[in-house]
């Protein structure tokens, strides 16, 4: 019997987007400059994009693995 362990990077790319997005909040001041705050925002937003466009790739590749698994066994 096979054990297949998948770890799914993309809802783990999203959770980081959110702490990146929330490090300016509770890290720095409220009266410091905005550069930094937005660089961090544009961060988190990437990362959250990457993490979407993951999570889309994984479920197409699993149905794509299950679809393969279903026609080898003729169903």
């Amino acid at each position: 019997m096979k054990f297949v362990t998948h770890v799914s990077v993309g809802p783990l790319l999203c959770a980081m987007s959110a702490i990146i997005c929330a490090i300016p909040t509770l890290l720095l001041p409220a009266d410091s400059p905005n550069a930094p705050k937005t660089a961090l925002l544009a961060v988190g937003a990437v990362v959250f994009a990457a993490g979407v466009i993951r999570v889309r790739r994984e479920t197409l590749s699993r149905r794509e693995a299950s679809a393969e698994r279903d026609d080898e066994n003729g169903s």
